[in-house]
């Protein structure tokens, strides 16, 4: 055998690469699918997000500044920060699928099967007897 060994996680420093943009093997797909539309991928995608800035934040907090500065430069970085991540999540989502050769839509797929399932159940449940008001 190889030095090489067939692995379906990466390294750390594949994760950091992965986590800037880099293409992971296709041996790791199954891994980049977990992790970009499996449970807890929102939770993963913003903590991802949120680290990015962290280094900013290390920095003001670090200023001989007055503390309700401090909070207030915070908050001037975290808050837009947030907005955009929760704007742009999809987008993300499916520009890291399609890199990774898979269906873009996989997450949307998902939603729109649970909205089906919903709507499906609300159907039954409320609009199974006759019509009155049609």
């Amino acid at each position: 055998m190889s030095n090489q060994t067939i692995r379906d996680r990466p390294n750390v420093v594949e994760r950091v690469e992965y986590l800037f943009g880099r293409d992971l093997p296709p041996a790791m797909h199954g891994w980049v699918l977990h992790d970009a539309a499996g449970p807890g991928h929102n939770r993963r995608y913003f903590e991802r997000g949120v680290a990015m800035f962290l280094p900013l934040i290390v920095i003001i907090w670090v200023l001989p500044i007055e503390w309700q500065i401090k909070v207030g430069m915070s908050a001037i970085v975290l808050l837009p920060a947030v907005y955009f991540l929760t704007a742009l999540r999809h987008v993300y989502l499916q520009h890291l699928l399609q890199d990774n050769e898979f269906d873009p839509d996989v997450e949307t797929g998902k939603w729109l099967a649970e909205h089906e399932r919903r709507a499906a159940v609300y159907e039954a449940k409320f609009r199974s007897g006759p019509r009155r008001y049609a």
